[in-house]
Protein backbone atom coordinates (compact mmCIF):
# COMPACT_ATOMS: atom_id res chain seq x y z
CA UNK A 1 0.00 0.00 0.00
CA UNK A 2 2.85 2.35 0.84
CA UNK A 3 4.48 1.62 -2.50
CA UNK A 4 1.20 2.29 -4.28
CA UNK A 5 0.78 5.60 -2.43
CA UNK A 6 4.31 6.64 -3.32
CA UNK A 7 3.71 5.76 -6.98
CA UNK A 8 0.47 7.78 -7.05
CA UNK A 9 2.08 10.79 -5.39
CA UNK A 10 5.00 10.67 -7.82
CA UNK A 11 2.60 10.52 -10.79
CA UNK A 12 0.71 13.59 -9.58
CA UNK A 13 3.99 15.41 -8.92
CA UNK A 14 5.08 14.68 -12.49
CA UNK A 15 1.76 16.05 -13.76
CA UNK A 16 2.13 19.20 -11.66
CA UNK A 17 5.71 19.85 -12.78
CA UNK A 18 4.55 19.47 -16.36
CA UNK A 19 1.68 21.93 -15.80
CA UNK A 20 4.10 24.42 -14.24
CA UNK A 21 6.43 24.23 -17.23
CA UNK A 22 3.59 24.44 -19.75
CA UNK A 23 2.22 27.52 -17.99
CA UNK A 24 5.21 29.83 -17.30
CA UNK A 25 3.04 31.99 -15.05
CA UNK A 26 3.42 29.26 -12.41
CA UNK A 27 7.20 29.51 -12.36
CA UNK A 28 7.13 33.28 -12.85
CA UNK A 29 4.89 33.77 -9.81
CA UNK A 30 6.81 31.31 -7.68
CA UNK A 31 10.43 32.01 -8.56
CA UNK A 32 10.86 35.36 -10.28
CA UNK A 33 8.86 37.37 -7.74
CA UNK A 34 10.93 35.97 -4.87
CA UNK A 35 14.26 36.46 -6.64
CA UNK A 36 13.26 39.98 -7.65
CA UNK A 37 12.34 40.73 -4.03
CA UNK A 38 15.76 39.62 -2.80
CA UNK A 39 17.62 41.63 -5.44
CA UNK A 40 15.42 44.70 -5.04
CA UNK A 41 15.48 44.94 -1.24
CA UNK A 42 19.16 44.06 -0.89
CA UNK A 43 19.97 46.79 -3.40
CA UNK A 44 17.47 49.27 -2.01
CA UNK A 45 18.74 48.93 1.57
CA UNK A 46 22.41 48.45 0.71
CA UNK A 47 23.39 51.61 2.63
CA UNK A 48 21.94 50.24 5.86
CA UNK A 49 20.52 53.61 6.94
CA UNK A 50 19.19 56.59 4.96
CA UNK A 51 21.93 59.10 4.24
CA UNK A 52 22.24 62.58 2.77
CA UNK A 53 18.82 63.67 4.01
CA UNK A 54 18.15 67.32 3.19
CA UNK A 55 17.58 69.80 6.01
CA UNK A 56 17.26 73.56 6.21
CA UNK A 57 18.57 76.32 8.49
CA UNK A 58 17.39 79.77 9.44
CA UNK A 59 20.45 81.52 10.90
CA UNK A 60 19.35 84.80 12.49
CA UNK A 61 22.76 85.30 14.14
CA UNK A 62 25.20 84.61 11.27
CA UNK A 63 28.12 84.67 13.69
CA UNK A 64 31.31 82.63 13.86
CA UNK A 65 29.79 80.30 16.46
CA UNK A 66 26.52 79.77 14.56
CA UNK A 67 28.38 79.11 11.31
CA UNK A 68 30.63 76.59 13.09
CA UNK A 69 27.54 74.93 14.50
CA UNK A 70 26.01 74.64 11.02
CA UNK A 71 29.25 73.22 9.58
CA UNK A 72 29.17 70.48 12.22
CA UNK A 73 25.67 69.57 11.11
CA UNK A 74 26.71 69.54 7.44
CA UNK A 75 29.55 67.15 8.32
CA UNK A 76 27.12 64.55 9.67
CA UNK A 77 26.97 61.62 7.16
CA UNK A 78 23.23 61.15 7.56
CA UNK A 79 22.48 64.79 6.82
CA UNK A 80 23.04 65.96 3.26
CA UNK A 81 22.49 69.42 1.85
CA UNK A 82 21.80 72.17 4.38
CA UNK A 83 19.71 74.81 2.61
CA UNK A 84 19.68 78.33 4.06
CA UNK A 85 16.38 80.19 4.43
CA UNK A 86 15.78 83.76 5.48
CA UNK A 87 12.84 83.10 7.80
CA UNK A 88 10.62 80.48 9.40
CA UNK A 89 7.85 80.67 6.78
CA UNK A 90 10.22 79.90 3.89
CA UNK A 91 11.68 76.90 5.71
CA UNK A 92 8.25 75.60 6.74
CA UNK A 93 6.99 75.92 3.16
CA UNK A 94 10.00 73.96 1.85
CA UNK A 95 9.34 71.21 4.40
CA UNK A 96 5.67 71.02 3.44
CA UNK A 97 6.64 70.66 -0.22
CA UNK A 98 8.92 67.76 0.70
CA UNK A 99 12.18 69.52 -0.25
CA UNK A 100 13.62 69.07 3.26
CA UNK A 101 12.86 66.69 6.12
CA UNK A 102 13.66 69.17 8.90
CA UNK A 103 14.98 72.65 9.59
CA UNK A 104 16.53 74.39 12.57
CA UNK A 105 16.62 77.98 13.70
CA UNK A 106 19.51 79.79 15.38
CA UNK A 107 18.62 82.62 17.76
CA UNK A 108 19.59 86.16 16.76
CA UNK A 109 21.96 86.72 19.70
CA UNK A 110 23.24 83.15 19.77
CA UNK A 111 26.97 83.96 20.10
CA UNK A 112 26.53 86.93 22.47
CA UNK A 113 24.33 84.96 24.84
CA UNK A 114 26.80 82.07 24.88
CA UNK A 115 29.70 84.34 25.71
CA UNK A 116 27.73 86.00 28.51
CA UNK A 117 26.68 82.65 30.06
CA UNK A 118 23.08 83.07 28.99
CA UNK A 119 20.99 80.40 27.31
CA UNK A 120 20.43 81.02 23.57
CA UNK A 121 17.70 79.28 21.60
CA UNK A 122 18.44 76.51 19.12
CA UNK A 123 15.12 75.23 17.74
CA UNK A 124 14.53 72.46 15.23
CA UNK A 125 11.41 71.28 13.46
CA UNK A 126 11.16 67.74 12.10
CA UNK A 127 8.61 66.43 9.60
CA UNK A 128 7.59 63.23 11.38
CA UNK A 129 5.14 62.34 8.62
CA UNK A 130 8.20 60.52 7.24
CA UNK A 131 8.79 58.51 10.38
CA UNK A 132 12.17 56.92 9.58
CA UNK A 133 14.07 59.95 8.20
CA UNK A 134 12.29 62.21 10.69
CA UNK A 135 13.34 60.07 13.66
CA UNK A 136 16.93 59.76 12.41
CA UNK A 137 17.30 63.50 11.82
CA UNK A 138 15.76 64.25 15.22
CA UNK A 139 18.28 61.91 16.83
CA UNK A 140 21.22 63.45 14.96
CA UNK A 141 20.21 67.06 15.64
CA UNK A 142 19.69 66.28 19.32
CA UNK A 143 23.11 64.63 19.48
CA UNK A 144 24.79 67.53 17.69
CA UNK A 145 23.00 69.97 19.99
CA UNK A 146 24.35 68.17 23.05
CA UNK A 147 27.86 68.09 21.60
CA UNK A 148 27.66 71.79 20.87
CA UNK A 149 26.47 72.56 24.37
CA UNK A 150 29.27 70.46 25.84
CA UNK A 151 31.84 72.22 23.65
CA UNK A 152 30.63 75.66 24.75
CA UNK A 153 30.63 74.64 28.41
CA UNK A 154 34.15 73.25 28.06
CA UNK A 155 35.35 76.48 26.45
CA UNK A 156 33.78 78.60 29.19
CA UNK A 157 35.33 76.45 31.95
CA UNK A 158 38.75 76.66 30.31
CA UNK A 159 38.42 80.46 30.11
CA UNK A 160 37.77 80.43 33.87
CA UNK A 161 40.95 78.46 34.53
CA UNK A 162 39.71 74.85 34.68
CA UNK A 163 42.07 73.02 32.36
CA UNK A 164 42.45 69.55 33.89
CA UNK A 165 40.83 67.04 31.49
CA UNK A 166 39.42 64.72 34.15
CA UNK A 167 37.95 67.66 36.07
CA UNK A 168 36.40 69.03 32.89
CA UNK A 169 34.82 65.66 32.01
CA UNK A 170 33.50 65.30 35.56
CA UNK A 171 31.77 68.67 35.30
CA UNK A 172 30.49 68.16 31.75
CA UNK A 173 29.37 64.54 32.20
CA UNK A 174 28.89 63.67 35.89
CA UNK A 175 27.62 60.18 34.98
CA UNK A 176 29.59 58.03 32.54
CA UNK A 177 27.13 56.29 30.22
CA UNK A 178 28.41 53.08 28.58
CA UNK A 179 26.02 51.99 25.81
CA UNK A 180 26.09 48.63 23.99
CA UNK A 181 23.88 47.92 20.98
CA UNK A 182 23.05 44.20 20.81
CA UNK A 183 21.71 42.00 17.97
CA UNK A 184 21.98 44.76 15.34
CA UNK A 185 25.02 46.74 16.56
CA UNK A 186 25.43 48.71 13.34
CA UNK A 187 21.78 49.83 13.48
CA UNK A 188 21.43 48.60 9.93
CA UNK A 189 17.92 49.34 8.71
CA UNK A 190 18.33 46.73 5.97
CA UNK A 191 18.92 43.97 8.52
CA UNK A 192 15.84 45.13 10.40
CA UNK A 193 13.47 45.45 7.45
CA UNK A 194 14.62 42.82 4.94
CA UNK A 195 14.22 40.04 7.48
CA UNK A 196 10.62 41.14 7.93
CA UNK A 197 9.69 41.79 4.30
CA UNK A 198 11.10 38.68 2.62
CA UNK A 199 9.39 36.05 4.83
CA UNK A 200 6.24 38.17 4.52
CA UNK A 201 6.43 38.02 0.72
CA UNK A 202 7.23 34.29 0.88
CA UNK A 203 4.15 33.51 2.98
CA UNK A 204 1.94 35.42 0.56
CA UNK A 205 3.32 33.54 -2.45
CA UNK A 206 2.88 30.18 -0.70
CA UNK A 207 -0.73 30.96 0.17
CA UNK A 208 -1.60 32.26 -3.28
CA UNK A 209 0.04 29.38 -5.15
CA UNK A 210 -1.50 26.74 -2.86
CA UNK A 211 -4.98 28.16 -3.29
CA UNK A 212 -4.52 28.78 -7.01
CA UNK A 213 -3.15 25.31 -7.81
CA UNK A 214 -6.16 23.60 -6.21
CA UNK A 215 -8.76 26.25 -7.03
CA UNK A 216 -7.78 26.31 -10.69
CA UNK A 217 -8.47 22.56 -10.97
CA UNK A 218 -11.91 23.17 -9.46
CA UNK A 219 -12.63 26.16 -11.67
CA UNK A 220 -11.56 24.44 -14.92
CA UNK A 221 -13.30 21.20 -13.85
CA UNK A 222 -10.15 19.14 -14.41
CA UNK A 223 -10.37 17.40 -11.04
CA UNK A 224 -11.37 14.04 -12.62
CA UNK A 225 -8.07 13.93 -14.53
CA UNK A 226 -6.23 15.04 -11.39
CA UNK A 227 -7.78 12.25 -9.32
CA UNK A 228 -7.31 9.72 -12.10
CA UNK A 229 -3.57 10.42 -12.08
CA UNK A 230 -3.59 9.42 -8.40
CA UNK A 231 -5.73 6.33 -9.08
CA UNK A 232 -8.66 7.91 -7.23
CA UNK A 233 -6.73 8.62 -4.02
CA UNK A 234 -7.55 12.15 -2.90
CA UNK A 235 -4.75 12.14 -0.31
CA UNK A 236 -2.18 11.17 -2.97
CA UNK A 237 -3.62 13.75 -5.39
CA UNK A 238 -3.40 16.54 -2.80
CA UNK A 239 0.08 15.55 -1.59
CA UNK A 240 1.48 15.14 -5.10
CA UNK A 241 0.08 18.51 -6.20
CA UNK A 242 1.61 20.47 -3.32
CA UNK A 243 4.97 18.71 -2.94
CA UNK A 244 6.55 20.48 -5.96
CA UNK A 245 5.68 23.81 -4.36
CA UNK A 246 6.99 22.60 -0.99
CA UNK A 247 10.32 21.79 -2.60
CA UNK A 248 10.36 24.99 -4.64
CA UNK A 249 9.54 27.42 -1.82
CA UNK A 250 11.77 25.59 0.67
CA UNK A 251 14.66 25.85 -1.78
CA UNK A 252 13.98 29.55 -2.32
CA UNK A 253 13.86 30.12 1.44
CA UNK A 254 17.09 28.22 2.12
CA UNK A 255 18.94 29.93 -0.74
CA UNK A 256 17.66 33.25 0.61
CA UNK A 257 19.08 32.42 4.04
CA UNK A 258 22.45 31.57 2.50
CA UNK A 259 22.47 34.85 0.57
CA UNK A 260 21.59 36.93 3.65
CA UNK A 261 23.77 35.24 6.25
CA UNK A 262 26.72 33.97 4.22
CA UNK A 263 27.06 36.29 1.23
CA UNK A 264 25.64 39.54 2.68
CA UNK A 265 26.96 38.76 6.19
CA UNK A 266 23.78 39.64 8.03
CA UNK A 267 24.05 38.85 11.76
CA UNK A 268 23.86 35.10 12.45
CA UNK A 269 24.70 34.37 16.07
CA UNK A 270 22.95 30.99 16.16
CA UNK A 271 22.52 28.05 13.83
CA UNK A 272 21.80 28.63 10.15
CA UNK A 273 20.84 24.95 9.85
CA UNK A 274 18.12 25.31 12.49
CA UNK A 275 16.81 28.49 10.88
CA UNK A 276 16.72 26.78 7.47
CA UNK A 277 14.86 23.82 8.96
CA UNK A 278 12.39 26.28 10.46
CA UNK A 279 11.95 27.78 6.97
CA UNK A 280 10.88 24.37 5.62
CA UNK A 281 8.39 23.95 8.48
CA UNK A 282 7.20 27.50 7.81
CA UNK A 283 6.54 26.66 4.13
CA UNK A 284 4.51 23.54 4.99
CA UNK A 285 2.52 25.44 7.65
CA UNK A 286 1.40 28.05 5.12
CA UNK A 287 0.54 25.37 2.61
CA UNK A 288 -1.67 23.83 5.28
CA UNK A 289 -3.35 27.20 5.79
CA UNK A 290 -3.83 27.50 2.02
CA UNK A 291 -5.54 24.08 1.96
CA UNK A 292 -7.75 25.18 4.84
CA UNK A 293 -8.79 28.37 3.01
CA UNK A 294 -9.62 26.66 -0.31
CA UNK A 295 -11.44 23.93 1.61
CA UNK A 296 -13.42 26.49 3.58
CA UNK A 297 -14.24 28.51 0.45
CA UNK A 298 -13.86 26.17 -2.56
CA UNK A 299 -14.26 29.05 -5.02
CA UNK A 300 -11.01 30.40 -6.44
CA UNK A 301 -11.71 34.13 -6.35
CA UNK A 302 -13.12 33.99 -2.81
CA UNK A 303 -10.25 31.90 -1.46
CA UNK A 304 -7.68 34.17 -3.14
CA UNK A 305 -9.28 37.20 -1.46
CA UNK A 306 -9.26 35.45 1.90
CA UNK A 307 -5.58 34.48 1.83
CA UNK A 308 -4.55 37.93 0.56
CA UNK A 309 -6.19 39.64 3.56
CA UNK A 310 -4.81 36.98 5.90
CA UNK A 311 -1.25 37.43 4.59
CA UNK A 312 -1.36 41.22 4.98
CA UNK A 313 -2.64 40.91 8.55
CA UNK A 314 0.13 38.42 9.29
CA UNK A 315 2.86 40.95 8.49
CA UNK A 316 1.26 43.36 10.97
CA UNK A 317 1.71 40.78 13.73
CA UNK A 318 5.42 40.12 13.20
CA UNK A 319 6.24 42.55 15.98
CA UNK A 320 8.84 44.41 13.92
CA UNK A 321 6.79 47.38 12.77
CA UNK A 322 4.93 47.69 16.08
CA UNK A 323 5.49 45.64 19.26
CA UNK A 324 2.71 43.09 19.70
CA UNK A 325 3.06 43.47 23.47
CA UNK A 326 2.10 47.15 23.12
CA UNK A 327 -1.13 46.32 21.27
CA UNK A 328 -4.48 46.17 23.09
CA UNK A 329 -4.96 42.81 24.78
CA UNK A 330 -7.81 41.91 22.46
CA UNK A 331 -5.57 42.44 19.44
CA UNK A 332 -2.69 40.49 20.99
CA UNK A 333 -4.79 37.32 21.04
CA UNK A 334 -4.82 37.18 17.23
CA UNK A 335 -1.01 36.89 17.03
CA UNK A 336 -1.39 33.13 17.55
CA UNK A 337 -3.23 32.81 14.22
CA UNK A 338 -0.13 33.61 12.14
CA UNK A 339 2.91 31.30 11.75
CA UNK A 340 4.97 34.30 10.61
CA UNK A 341 4.79 35.63 14.19
CA UNK A 342 6.42 32.48 15.57
CA UNK A 343 8.91 32.39 12.71
CA UNK A 344 10.15 35.84 13.64
CA UNK A 345 10.48 34.80 17.26
CA UNK A 346 12.76 31.97 16.13
CA UNK A 347 14.63 34.29 13.76
CA UNK A 348 15.35 36.77 16.56
CA UNK A 349 16.49 33.99 18.91
CA UNK A 350 18.68 32.25 16.34
CA UNK A 351 20.10 35.00 14.13
CA UNK A 352 20.17 38.05 16.38
CA UNK A 353 20.39 36.79 19.96
CA UNK A 354 22.15 33.44 19.45
CA UNK A 355 19.92 31.91 22.13
CA UNK A 356 19.91 28.15 22.89
CA UNK A 357 17.43 26.10 20.86
CA UNK A 358 15.11 25.39 23.80
CA UNK A 359 14.16 29.08 23.73
CA UNK A 360 12.72 28.55 20.25
CA UNK A 361 11.33 25.03 20.61
CA UNK A 362 7.88 26.18 21.75
CA UNK A 363 7.59 28.47 18.70
CA UNK A 364 8.56 25.64 16.35
CA UNK A 365 5.85 23.46 17.92
CA UNK A 366 3.38 26.32 17.43
CA UNK A 367 4.21 26.48 13.71
CA UNK A 368 3.82 22.71 13.28
CA UNK A 369 0.38 22.92 14.94
CA UNK A 370 -0.88 24.57 11.74
CA UNK A 371 -0.24 21.26 9.94
CA UNK A 372 -3.52 20.04 11.46
CA UNK A 373 -5.70 22.67 9.80
CA UNK A 374 -6.39 20.66 6.59
CA UNK A 375 -8.05 17.96 8.71
CA UNK A 376 -10.83 20.44 9.53
CA UNK A 377 -11.80 20.84 5.87
CA UNK A 378 -10.56 17.54 4.40
CA UNK A 379 -14.02 16.04 3.81
CA UNK A 380 -15.42 19.32 2.48
CA UNK A 381 -12.55 19.79 0.01
CA UNK A 382 -12.65 16.14 -1.03
CA UNK A 383 -16.38 16.46 -1.73
CA UNK A 384 -15.80 19.60 -3.82
CA UNK A 385 -13.08 17.85 -5.84
CA UNK A 386 -14.97 14.60 -6.43
CA UNK A 387 -18.41 16.10 -7.03
CA UNK A 388 -17.12 19.13 -8.96
CA UNK A 389 -18.97 21.31 -6.49
CA UNK A 390 -17.96 24.60 -8.10
CA UNK A 391 -20.36 27.35 -9.26
CA UNK A 392 -20.82 27.48 -13.01
CA UNK A 393 -19.83 30.58 -14.94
Amino acid sequence: MTKSLFTNVRAVMHREWKRMIERPIYLFSSVFVMIFSYVFFLTFFSEGLPKSMAVGVVDHDNSYVSRTFIRNIEADPQIGTVTHFSNYNEARDAMQRGNIYAFFMVDKDFERKLMSSQQPDFTYYVNDAYLVPGSLIYKELTYIGKLGSAFVQKTMLEMRGTTDESTLMGLLQPISVDTHLLANPYTNYGVYLINMLLPGILQMLILLMTVFSIGYELKMRTTPQWLQTANGSFFAALTGKLLPYTLLFSLLGIIGNLVLYRYMHFPMNGSLVRLSFTTIVYVIAYQAIGIFCIGLLPVLREAISLVAVYAILGVSYTGFTFPVEAMPYGAQIFQHLFPVRFYFKIYVNEALNGAPFHYSAIYLVAITAFFLLPLLVYKRLKSAVIKLNYPSK
